[in-house]
């Protein structure tokens, strides 16, 4: 966390990705509530509400809050997005969402991520998200609030950016 909060100082903007959904749809359909979001979830046959993105996003809700605050520690630079636009436009940390499911899971959680990553950084922020936006409760956003880090208020009612990795687009390390 050391390097992030370096980076952060000297005003260098840092993406972190997590496996795990970081927003959830916030719907008036009862019936809705725990169905797919749309994109690579409706393609997948995966819902965030599923037994594996129950898992993760319960995972991530201890994690998200641990990682901010040990960055928070080593920087005075709290400037925080869930938005890629946001980001684009002034920097700061930029947390998204890495969708890694089906054919495209690897062997370890470890290879998962660098797939993750390798398809982030591929793609950069030209791509729009691949889980549409729609109104939502934006987990993330809730745990930077939480830890002091300095976000628009209104993210936390906003989707998240997400990155799938398919088999079809799997970007191999080197």
């Amino acid at each position: 966390m050391k390097d992030v909060a370096d980076a952060l100082n000297e005003e260098t903007p840092v993406a972190i990705g997590f496996e795990a959904p970081i927003w959830t749809p916030r719907r008036e359909d009862l019936k809705r509530i725990t169905s797919r979001r749309l994109g690579a979830e409706i393609t997948f046959n995966r819902a965030w509400s599923a037994g594996a993105g129950c898992g993760a996003m319960g995972a991530a809700l201890g994690l998200m809050p641990w990682c901010f605050t040990q960055i928070a520690l080593g920087t005075n630079k709290r400037l925080a997005t869930t938005s890629r636009t946001a980001f684009q436009e002034r920097g700061g940390l930029f947390v998204w969402e890495a969708f890694v499911s089906g054919a495209a899971k690897a062997a370890t959680h470890m290879d998962d991520a660098s797939m993750a990553l390798a398809a982030f950084q591929a793609r950069g922020l030209t791509e729009p998200s691949d889980v549409p936006d729609e109104p939502a409760i934006n987990l993330a956003a809730a745990a930077l609030m939480a830890t002091g880090w300095v976000i628009d208020p209104w993210e936390i009612s906003g989707a998240g950016h997400v990155v799938a990795v398919t088999a079809d687009k799997v970007v191999t390390q080197s």
